[in-house]
């Protein structure tokens, strides 16, 4: 079997489903994690994760020196040092065939139903996203070449050192694979994991839409089991949770809200209709669309008024 390790900086403070998180991740013991944190180590946790105390300050000299860039490092930033975390963080990750990266705002299904040995053996890089590579789960062979692929990206340097986050996880070294298709064997032929709409990770504000059971996460309209539950858009709504990690429960619901044992009320789901139709994710998408759209005409014509003046 190949090993797994994904590396996983976060600073600040554990989510309010962190123990949700610990719990999905005990149940894929072949996988292992690297939690580099100034956060307070749990006194309980999976035997798979692997803590390294730091701070912000620490780590940035580090990163420096490692990708020689003077980097402005932020919680933000680390986006972008995604592809550099197997040459950050090489000491640490030697003895796995494999190295990726993932996001905090997860829970973690049967990762080796998705991932299989077959896909680990034909492939170098592998993506959860469908032709393109994934900020929240993505896999390099855990080789020099792929541990320094992202000093092959052009001005890879200048992007490093602009302190706005520059896509260059997801986009930037994307579009360079796709500009080099024979320089690696790429695994992104399909969405392993929450989609909506075609697009993965966001989703309206629903309730009791997954089921996580025994290790799967299961989605309770279709019945479909994904890879893991990304909560991207949740992120700021989701303000509770029921799970102690040292409980150990077989199962769990996750709604837009909160994660909770018990399934709602009916009358829950009535009036979360109601709000989804007037203030679901979507409706507030397109709001904001449609106020960019005005401001973006408003200042045409006031450009076009003041030119003719």
């Amino acid at each position: 079997m190949k090993s797994v390790v994904l590396i996983l900086p976060y600073f600040g403070k554990w989510p309010v489903w962190f123990e949700a998180h610990l719990l999905s991740i005990s149940h894929n013991p072949t996988i292992d994690w690297l939690l580099i944190t100034d956060c307070d180590i749990p006194e309980f946790y999976p035997k798979n994760i692997r803590f390294i105390s730091t701070s912000l300050s620490e780590l940035n000299v580090k990163v420096n020196a490692i990708v020689e860039a003077q980097v402005p490092l932020s919680p933000r930033k680390f986006c972008d040092l995604k592809p550099a975390y197997g040459a950050i963080f090489e000491e640490y990750i030697t003895e796995y065939d494999f190295w990726g990266f993932c996001d905090m705002d997860i829970i973690w299904g049967a990762i080796r139903t998705f991932i299989t040995p077959d896909i680990l053996e034909k492939y170098d890089i592998i993506s959860s996203r469908k032709d393109a590579i994934s900020g929240h789960f993505n896999l390099f062979r855990n080789t020099e070449f792929y541990r320094t692929l992202y000093k092959q990206v052009p001005h890879y340097k200048t992007l490093f050192e602009l302190p706005k986050f520059q896509w260059f996880d997801e986009h930037v070294l994307t579009s360079f694979l796709q500009n080099n298709p024979t320089l690696c064997r790429v695994y992104w032929d399909d969405i392993l994991l929450n989609q909506e709409r075609g697009r993965d990770s966001h989703q309206d504000y629903y309730l009791d839409r997954w089921l996580w059971k025994s290790g799967q996460m299961l989605d309770t309209h279709t019945q479909d089991e994904v890879l893991y539950l990304h909560f991207i858009n949740w992120k700021r709504t989701l303000t509770s949770s029921e799970v102690v990690y040292t409980k150990a429960p077989e199962s769990f619901y996750i709604s837009y809200s909160g994660i909770h044992h018990t399934q709602h009320h009916p009358f829950d789901f009535v009036w979360n209709g109601l709000y989804r139709f007037f203030n679901g994710y979507y409706r507030r998408e397109w709001r904001r669309l449609f106020l960019k759209k005005i401001a973006s005409y408003t200042k045409r014509i006031r450009k076009k008024l003041n030119l003719s003046l």
